[in-house]
């Protein structure tokens, strides 16, 4: 009898912890709205202008106003080396973002673009961080998450909140 409650006991444990660990892996996405923050950038006059974006600074970042479903979104997204050399070593380089949804799961490619230096002097190093201009297009409203990639290499990780256009529920 002992031998028979031991068992059962093992096998308790290990299906609660197993199970501990799916709930860990599933919920443990954190799906909360990437901060927003504020660098400086040159003004048509050379000073220094306050530049809001959304995203991880000093990783991947992205322009913070409205993103909009089923719309081209003109977005201008920012890319940090760990190092200023890295950093340069990002130029003109393949930029994909891929976007997967919180409420469906689904996965699309949000964005796809090259890396290029900022409007700033191209003859100024060290550069801070790079950039890749082109649409983002997301097909839903919601929280996305949207994973960069720069020559197939991840580069960063955001979420954001994507709204529906006006007249669209």
């Amino acid at each position: 009898m002992r031998f028979i409650l031991a068992a059962f006991l093992c096998v308790f444990l290990l299906s609660a912890c197993n199970e501990v660990k799916q709930e860990t892996a599933v919920g443990s996405e954190d799906w909360q709205q990437s901060p927003s923050f504020t660098i400086s950038k040159s003004g048509p006059d050379g000073t220094p202008v306050p530049y809001g974006l959304k995203g991880s600074k000093d990783k991947f970042a992205i322009v913070d106003g409205l993103v909009q479903a089923n719309s081209d979104n003109k977005q201008l997204l920012h890319f940090w080396g760990d190092t200023p050399e890295e950093t340069g070593r990002l130029l003109d380089k393949e930029v994909e973002v891929i976007g997967t949804s919180r409420e469906t799961g689904e996965q699309v490619t949000a964005f796809e673009g090259k890396t290029q230096i900022q409007n700033d002097d191209p003859v100024m190093e060290p550069r801070e961080y790079v950039e890749s201009v082109g649409y983002l297009k997301l097909p839903a409203k919601g929280l996305w998450k949207l994973d960069a990639y720069i020559d197939g290499k991840v580069s960063g990780s955001i979420v954001i909140e994507v709204q529906d256009k006006p007249g669209q529920q």
